[in-house]
């Protein structure tokens, strides 16, 4: 699927397709996140969950990605236990001078629209306590909230806010 979010815009929106993508997907999650993957890692979500990677292009060139999943997470609802859809944001990266473009938020939008068709309950993700600007995008823009505090959750002993999103 292929999209374009404006008509003068040259910002395409296009599924992830296959390991000709990954090298991109890993340059712009490298660039902007400070947790290092492993390519194991990336694999895990590409090729479990491509449905849920979505790449900003510009001219054929990748310039944003968003790469989710959906876990099945317990939960007792009126005294029963039941098990329900989770969606989960493991990276959002936009280059850096594409940003403030509303690229990273269309990107979310659209994940968030596919995770709700997905029958997923709430979509969860971290980000780091530092990342200001990652905590207004979603909690503004998005209305998620914040279920938890992380202490010393990433490599870098950075904290984190546990972010989720119900539908």
């Amino acid at each position: 699927m292929e999209e374009k979010p404006t008509e003068d815009s040259s910002i395409e929106f296009q599924d992830y397709m296959d390991e000709s993508q990954l090298d991109a997907v890993m340059l712009l999650v490298t660039q902007d996140l400070s947790e290092p993957y492993s390519i194991f890692t990336y694999r895990y979500f590409l090729h479990r969950f491509p449905e849920l990677c979505i790449l900003a292009v510009d001219d054929g060139k990748p310039i944003g990605c968003v790469v989710c999943k959906i876990d099945q997470e317990e939960a007792i609802q009126n005294g029963e236990q039941r098990v329900m859809k989770t969606g989960y944001i493991g990276m959002l990266a936009v280059q850096s001078s594409y940003r403030r473009r509303g690229i990273g938020k269309a990107l979310v939008r659209k994940v968030l629209e596919r995770m709700k068709e997905m029958k997923c309950e709430s979509v969860m993700l971290e980000t780091e306590m530092s990342n200001v600007t990652a905590q207004k995008l979603y909690q503004r823009s998005f209305g998620f909230i914040r279920e938890e505090k992380l202490v010393r959750y990433y490599l870098n002993w950075g904290d984190a806010y546990r972010l989720r999103l119900w539908f």
